[in-house]
């Protein structure tokens, strides 16, 4: 199979300033999971919410230091998939590549999950199938975000937010009576991690930034610290004015806003959440087809899954795996276990990355290698303590690629 020519930015194109691409980093991660993950981390960690939080930061804060640390010696697609060939294996490639794709495929029917909870929560599984599909006839369309659109579409959502953040401070709060668990507290950092999935992409925008070699760790740190601040300022409503009723609910922010923020029509919170899951459907859709299709390119998987449209230039084998796969997801219904999945594979995926930038050379590094170590291992500590069924079916999955991948080589070797 011919290998394709992958999109790059034009050298004309535009450069992003640093409050652009800090911009850019803080609407690439509030999406879906800022919208539904506080419920089910607080029915784990109770008032040691705020901690988990931060962990969860912590470990997004290390994993895009080291990833920006690798784009900069390695500017290539495929993200830690591509890293982790350079710098450890053909196999460690392969493990992170197919971990990215797992946790993605399960941030997808995640995400979809939550715009169904705000949408219309009785038909949750139907209106997720549909959101999926739709996304994914825009995606094959070749259709998606620019740094601009994403922005655009951010700006409700970073609104909402703060509005929700600030109220909170405005009215006593209620009877708490929360569990304060102590072993809840990295279950419910595990979970959280999956509100903080779109942070990297900062770390690889390279030449579409100005002065891409000071602004974009700036970037990184000033979108990271930012939203932490808005994820502490919502838990903290949230819990002081829903109190028990948050570990209950489905769609939380809507739940706060018609018990503190009557004035906003309900109707309004489910489109800005609507929009904010769907943008980030949109997003996960083309960057989860692009590293398959990497990997085809490179026959670490069947080369068919990188064949693209000749009319739209979309991988349209991988988008309609990725769909069959989410729908396959969706079935249950059961969105603390989907974003367990996502967040163990995700997890997985730039621990390996971490230990990619732990190898590579003195000249190449910016980061210490025991930030680099500490990150891989972090990412591992706390994947495990995401629920037990997420845990076995990533678990199972990887199991299952690594025992097929010398059939793979073979087939590669042989052609």
């Amino acid at each position: 199979m011919a290998k394709t020519q992958l999109p790059h930015s034009s050298p004309a194109s535009p450069k992003l300033s640093l409050f652009g691409a800090s911009a850019l980093g803080v609407a690439s991660m509030l999406g879906a999971g800022v919208f539904v993950v506080f419920a089910p981390a607080s029915q784990l960690a109770g008032s040691y919410l705020f901690i988990a939080i931060a962990i969860a930061g912590a470990v997004a804060a290390l994993n895009a230091r080291s990833m920006r640390q690798l784009a900069k010696a390695l500017p290539k697609a495929g993200g830690a998939y591509a890293y982790a060939r350079a710098y450890l294996s053909d196999s460690w490639g392969f493990l992170a590549g197919v971990s990215f794709i797992l946790g993605k495929v399960g941030s997808v029917a995640a995400i979809a999950l939550a715009a169904a909870s705000y949408i219309y929560p009785e038909a949750k599984v139907e209106v997720a199938f549909a959101s999926l599909a739709l996304m994914t006839g825009i995606n094959l369309l070749g259709i998606n975000r620019t740094a601009i659109g994403a922005l655009v579409l951010s700006a409700p959502t970073v609104a909402l937010l703060l509005l929700v953040g600030i109220s909170g401070f405005q009215m006593a709060p209620v009877e708490q009576n929360l569990s304060s668990s102590l072993l809840g507290i990295l279950p419910a950092a595990a979970l959280i991690f999956f509100a903080f999935a779109g942070y990297a992409r900062v770390a690889t925008l390279g030449p579409e930034v100005k002065n891409p070699s000071e602004n974009i760790p700036k970037a990184i740190t000033l979108s990271l610290v930012f939203v932490i601040a808005i994820y502490f300022l919502v838990a903290n409503a949230l819990q002081n004015q829903l109190g028990m009723s948050l570990q209950l609910s489905v769609a939380p922010i809507q739940d706060y806003a018609a018990t503190v923020l009557p004035w906003i029509p309900s109707e309004l919170v489910i489109v800005v959440a609507a929009a904010a899951c769907l943008g980030s459907l949109l997003s996960l859709l083309a960057g989860i087809s692009r590293t398959a299709e990497v990997m085809a390119m490179d026959r670490q998987i069947p080369s068919f899954i990188g064949l693209r449209s000749k009319r739209f230039s979309s991988p349209w084998v991988a988008d309609l795996l990725i769909l069959v796969i989410a729908s396959a997801l969706l079935v249950s219904g059961e969105l603390t276990w989907t974003i367990g999945i996502s967040s163990f594979a995700v997890l997985v995926y730039y621990a390996i990355a971490n230990f990619a930038a732990f190898q590579q050379l003195p000249a190449k590094r910016s980061t210490s290698r025991a930030l680099a170590l500490f990150g891989g291992v972090l990412c591992l500590g706390i994947g495990i303590f995401v629920p037990l069924e997420s845990l076995l079916i990533v678990t199972l999955a990887l199991a299952v690629a690594i025992a097929l991948r010398p059939g793979l080589i073979k087939d590669r070797q042989s052609s």
